[in-house]
C-alpha cells in the first residue's frame, strides 16, 4: 500500500507540475498575444516596419482628397475702339503713380512704428505711477514720528526725537 501511496503521489505532483508548465505558456501566449495586437493597432510601428506602403497610400489619400481643377472656358475678348477721354477719368493718377507708393510707404512703417511708440508711452506713464504711488505721503524724505525730516535714511528717530541706532546683522 506504501507503493500505491508513493506512485499515486508522483502522479499527482507529475500533474500539478504539467499544469503549471500550461499555465505559464498559456500566459506568455497571451501576452504575446496582446503585444501584437497592440503592434497591429499603433500607426507608429506600422510606419517603422512599412515606410515606403505607408507613403504610398498617404501620396493616394492626397491625391483623392484634393479636388480637381476647374477647367478654364476661353475668354472671348471683342476688339473695339478706346473709350473716349473724359474729364473724370483724366484727373484720376494712374495706380502706379509715385505719389501713391510714397503714401504707401509712410502708412506702413506709421503702422510699424505706432505700436512701439504706444508701448514706449504706456512704460513711461506706468513707472512714473509706481514712482509717485510710493512716494511716502507728506513730500519726500523720510519723516519721523515727530514730524522732524532726517537726510539719512539709516538713521531713524524714535517717538521721543532721539536717533535710534540701526541693529547689528550679526546679532
Amino acid at each position: 500500500m506504501a507503493m500505491v501511496k508513493s506512485s499515486s503521489a508522483a502522479e499527482i505532483s507529475d500533474i500539478q507540475r504539467r499544469m503549471a508548465q500550461v499555465r505559464h505558456d498559456l500566459h506568455q501566449e497571451v501576452r504575446g498575444a496582446v503585444k501584437d495586437a497592440q503592434s497591429l493597432t499603433d500607426w507608429r510601428s506600422q510606419v517603422r516596419n512599412h515606410p515606403w506602403l505607408v507613403l504610398g497610400a498617404a501620396a493616394a489619400a492626397g491625391y483623392l482628397i484634393v479636388p480637381k481643377r476647374r477647367s478654364e472656358s476661353p475668354t472671348i475678348v471683342a476688339v473695339s475702339s478706346p473709350p473716349p477721354v473724359t474729364l473724370e477719368t483724366a484727373s484720376v493718377p494712374p495706380a502706379g503713380s509715385p505719389r501713391g507708393s510714397r503714401w504707401g510707404m509712410i502708412g506702413t512703417a506709421i503702422g510699424l512704428l505706432a505700436p512701439v511708440a504706444v508701448r514706449a508711452a504706456q512704460n513711461y506713464a506706468a513707472y512714473h505711477l509706481e514712482q509717485w504711488l510710493a512716494e511716502p505721503p507728506g513730500g519726500s524724505g523720510a519723516t519721523a514720528s515727530s514730524g522732524r525730516t532726517t537726510s539719512d535714511p539709516r538713521r531713524v528717530a524714535s517717538a521721543s526725537g532721539a536717533p535710534v541706532r540701526p541693529r547689528d546683522p550679526r546679532s
